[in-house]
């Protein structure tokens, strides 16, 4: 056998290994979950629009549609209840002011970002670290570790654990603490997960439509029976018109509690 062909067959036994292994820097996993995603479609289109119900405890926190930006992440929730819940890229505000809704600023912010995460990873600010190979399902996932720059965002301690699913390189699951409300010892014993199900493709986009919810440890990954669940429908892209993310006149806001 000649050197060439040998170095020819050596190398044709190692591609498979450099085709199919997980990727080699955060980079790659990053780039592997965006394309998945469909990222340069989503980033081609101002605005997405989708019908989104939060459930908790048994309990509907959010009902209704949510419209938001592609890039700079303004929000309106106009809610079944007649409630319209607008973050206007600084401040949130809830209209009617007399509506008895709680933590505005915390749902206009949460529910877009989830959706949107596959598309939020290489933003100003983030940190993205490979974090091993995790079980879910029985099945290995790469997984890597987000996290923010001090100033960055309303919770800048909080971090997300993303699980890539090893076939389709989609975002499969991710555990994630909150620390919006300013207590960041507190977020790190309540590890939750979503784990995402469902994804449907859209104008070149594939996004997940069934969200489940469940406690997340370090020693045991996703756990238990699921805690909470968010389903999402109607998916397309919008190009809201002009002052569709302003201030409602009859609105108060809800600011960002106080640390």
């Amino acid at each position: 056998m000649t050197l060439p062909f040998r170095l020819a067959t050596s190398l044709l036994m190692a591609m498979p290994m450099l085709v199919s292994g997980a990727p080699a820097t955060a980079e790659e996993f990053a780039g592997a979950i965006e394309r998945a995603h469909g990222i340069d479609a989503w980033r081609s289109h101002r605005a997405v629009e989708a019908s989104i119900e939060v459930i908790f405890g048994g309990e509907t926190r959010l009902h209704g549609v949510m419209t938001f930006e592609t890039q700079s992440m303004r929000v309106r929730i106009d809610q079944h209840s007649g409630t319209r819940l607008v973050f206007d890229g600084d401040r949130a505000w809830v209209s009617p002011g007399t509506a008895d809704f709680d933590s505005a600023r915390f749902h206009l912010l949460t529910w877009p970002y989830f959706l949107a995460v596959p598309f939020k990873l290489r933003d100003p600010g983030t940190h993205i670290e490979l974090s091993g190979e995790r079980d879910l399902g029985g099945v290995p996932h790469p997984t890597a570790r987000l996290t923010f720059d001090p100033g960055v965002g309303d919770a800048p301690d909080d971090w997300y654990l993303l699980y890539r699913d090893p076939g389709s390189d989609l975002l499969h699951a991710m555990a994630y603490i909150v620390t919006y409300y300013g207590r960041p010892a507190e977020g790190e014993e309540e590890v939750h997960a979503i784990v995402y199900d469902g994804c449907v493709d859209f104008e070149g986009v594939t996004l997940s439509t069934r969200w489940r919810f469940h406690d997340w440890s370090e020693a045991e990954g996703i756990r238990g029976d699921p805690i909470g669940h968010v389903r999402i429908t109607r998916l397309r892209f919008v190009d809201p018109p002009a002052g569709f993310f302003d201030r409602p006149a009859d609105a108060r806001e809800d600011p960002l509690p106080a640390r």
